[in-house]
C-alpha cells in the first residue's frame, strides 16, 4: 500500500512538473532569446539526463549501432525542432496557451497521422472525441479571430500548433523504437542530439544577451527545468508504469494542462477567459474518447521526452 501512495504521488509531482514546464519556460523567453533558453534547458537536461545513465549499469548505457539513425532523427524532431516551436511560441504567446494546446492537440494529431499514414482504424468512439475536440479548438480561438486577442498571441498559438505536429511524429516514431529498446538511454541520447543542434543554432543569438544581468534567479530556474521537468519526471513517470501500469499512468497526464494554466495565472498573472475554460474542457473531454483505444498515455506536455515504453 505505501508503494503504490508512493506511486500516486511521484506520478501527480511528474504532472505537476511537466505543467510547471510551460510558466518556468516562459520566465526564461522574457530574460534570453528563445533560442537559447531551450539551449540552457535541454542543454543541462541533457547532462542531468547522461549523468543518470552513466550511474546505471553497463548494459543499460548501450544501444545498437542499428538504431542511432533513429535516435538522431528522434532528437532532431522531437528535442530541436519541437522546442525551437515551443519556446518561439512562448515569445509571442501566453504559457497558458500553450499548457493546454500541446498537451491536448498532440494526441489528436498522433491520431490522426495514425489513420493517414498506418491505416489505424477509428472506433466510434474515437471519432466522436475528434469532432468534439475540433469544436473545443474553435471555441478556444473563437475570441482570437474575432479580434479580442492580438496577432502577436494569435501567431505564437499558431506555433504551438505546429510544435505538436512535431511532437505527433516524434510520438510515431519513436513507439517503433521503443518496442525494441529501453527508453530512458533513448531518452538521454535524443535529448543530447537535440541539445547539440539548439547549442549550434543558439550561437549568433549568445552576443544579444547581457550575461551580467542574468541573475542567480535566471540561473535556478535554468536547474528546475533541466533537473525537474526533464529527468525527474520522466524517471517518475517510467517508475509509474513499472508499478501500476502504462493506463493508470495514463489518467495522471490530465492534471498538466490544468497544473500549466493554473501556474501561468497565479506566477506571471496571464488571463484565461470562461470562453477558453469551455473550449479547454471540450478538448481535454475529446481527447479523453480518442484515447480509450490506446494502450499508452496519449496526453503529454511541452517538453515531456519519450514516455511511451510499449504497450
Amino acid at each position: 500500500m505505501k508503494t503504490k501512495r508512493w506511486t500516486y504521488l511521484s506520478l501527480i509531482m511528474m504532472a505537476f512538473f511537466w505543467g510547471s514546464a510551460f510558466a518556468g519556460s516562459k520566465l526564461a523567453v522574457n530574460a534570453v532569446p528563445p533560442e537559447v533558453a531551450a539551449f540552457f534547458r535541454f542543454g543541462l537536461g541533457a547532462l542531468f539526463m547522461l549523468l543518470v545513465l552513466w550511474l546505471g549499469k553497463g548494459e543499460e548505457r548501450k544501444l545498437p549501432r542499428s538504431h542511432w539513425r533513429q535516435v538522431i532523427l528522434l532528437g532532431l524532431i522531437g528535442v530541436a525542432a519541437y522546442n525551437l516551436l515551443l519556446f518561439s511560441a512562448l515569445y509571442f504567446s501566453q504559457a497558458s496557451d500553450g499548457s493546454m494546446i500541446i498537451p491536448t492537440t498532440s494526441p489528436l494529431i498522433t491520431t490522426v497521422l495514425a489513420v493517414l499514414f498506418l491505416k489505424e482504424k477509428l472506433m466510434k468512439k474515437q471519432v466522436l472525441g475528434l469532432v468534439l475536440a475540433c469544436f473545443g479548438s474553435l471555441v478556444f480561438f473563437s475570441q482570437m479571430v474575432v479580434g479580442q486577442f492580438s496577432g502577436e498571441r494569435l501567431f505564437g498559438d499558431f506555433l504551438f500548433l505546429l510544435a505538436a505536429l512535431c511532437w505527433s511524429t516524434y510520438t510515431l516514431v519513436g513507439n517503433r523504437v521503443l518496442k525494441q529498446l529501453d527508453p530512458f538511454p533513448v531518452t538521454a541520447y535524443a535529448m543530447l542530439t537535440g541539445a547539440l543542434v539548439l547549442g549550434i543554432i543558439s550561437l549568433p543569438k549568445m552576443g544579444e544577451i547581457s550575461w551580467s544581468s542574468l541573475s542567480v534567479g535566471f540561473w535556478t530556474l535554468q536547474i528546475y527545468l533541466a533537473l525537474f521537468p526533464s529527468v525527474l519526471a520522466n524517471w517518475f513517470y517510467y517508475r509509474g508504469v513499472q508499478s501500476i501500469g502504462a493506463s493508470g499512468s495514463a489518467i495522471f497526464m490530465y492534471i498538466v494542462p490544468v497544473s500549466g494554466i493554473l501556474l501561468a495565472i497565479l506566477l506571471l498573472k496571464e488571463s484565461f477567459t470562461v470562453v477558453q475554460i469551455v473550449g479547454s474542457f471540450l478538448m481535454v473531454l475529446g481527447v479523453w474518447f480518442v484515447s480509450q483505444k490506446q494502450k499508452t498515455p496519449v496526453l503529454r506536455s511541452e517538453d515531456i521526452s519519450l514516455q511511451q515504453k510499449s504497450s
